[in-house]
């Protein structure tokens, strides 16, 4: 077992997590609420990567109306299936998100049908380099790099912009947010701009690596990001990269310690030890630690 590669692989695969699991706490930070038509949005946004590869545009212009794509339908979902609901009880956006996931799931499958779709990656993005004591391919490399530029930007816009001092107060208090001339409807908005457009980037990896999408590829995603978010503590940017990476490097631990027949209980382990962990500490690894930062 190479620690480095180890290391290198937990956290190319926890980079990607980190992103899954953000796209889900900003909306939750915001309106206590998961998103569970996130994995679908990501569905749809390689099917517009499918379908414009299709018409012989060329990959990197594929690559922009996928994320112009999702951004807009992740706002026509914040528009018309939550914001309605702001007020309402968390049950009936819980009821709507659900909802909303298997319409768009029965949209796909009338659209596309069951049968796999190639999703278009170049060849380049699955060659594997050799940096001496370690492996890594470019869509690894790619994903850190994209990880990194999200998180930075996240930390800035929230930190620097207007939008993002709009964005913690509701988070902090909705109720004193209003008070202050914070429109409720415009961060929501906001908040489902960035969740979309953090969604193709995260659906650009995902199916880059995996090649073919289904109406049904969602729950895989979808799982992961549940489980980073619960696991890092949820609610937060800070959870969410910490229990993306955790995640990660635990996956990538297990594949290192684990041969034969073990080796396909992975994810079943995996997820037993996440359980071990949450039941030690139910507020996920950073939420003690977040909660007392306040």
């Amino acid at each position: 077992m190479n620690p480095l590669q180890l290391i290198v692989d937990g956290l190319s695969t926890g980079t990607l997590y980190v992103l899954l699991a953000l796209g889900l706490s900003i909306v939750f930070s915001v309106m206590g609420l998961i998103n569970f038509a996130y994995g679908t949005l990501m569905v749809w946004a390689a099917y517009t990567l499918y379908l414009l590869h299709l018409v012989g545009l060329p990959y990197p212009l594929c690559l922009l109306g996928m994320a112009a794509a999702t951004t807009i339908l992740s706002l026509a979902i914040g528009r018309f299936a939550f914001l309605p609901f702001v007020g309402m009880p968390a049950a009936t956006m819980l009821l709507a998100s659900f909802g909303l996931a298997l319409a768009l799931e029965a949209v796909a499958v009338m659209i596309f049908g069951e049968a796999p779709r190639a999703v278009p990656t170049p060849a380049f993005l699955i060659v594997s380099l050799n940096l001496g004591v370690v492996r890594i391919s470019v869509i690894q490399l790619v994903s850190l790099v994209l990880g990194g530029i999200v998180l930075v930007g996240l930390e800035w816009m929230t930190k620097r912009t207007h939008f993002g001092l709009e964005i913690r107060a509701a988070a902090e208090d909705a109720a004193t947010a209003r008070l202050m001339a914070i429109r409720p409807s415009r961060v929501v908005m906001f908040v489902f701009a960035l969740s979309g457009s953090i969604s193709a980037v995260v659906a650009f990896i995902w199916f880059a690596q995996i090649g073919t999408v289904t109406p049904h590829a969602d729950f895989n995603p979808m799982l992961k990001a549940f489980i980073a978010v619960v696991l890092g503590g949820i609610g937060t940017v800070r959870g969410a990269v910490i229990g993306g990476l955790a995640l990660g490097m635990l996956e990538s631990l297990l594949s290192a310690l684990l041969n034969g027949p073990l080796l396909n209980y992975q994810q079943t382990i995996a997820f037993i030890l996440v359980i071990a962990i949450l039941l030690i500490r139910p507020q996920g690894i950073a939420g003690k630690m977040l909660e007392s930062s306040k």
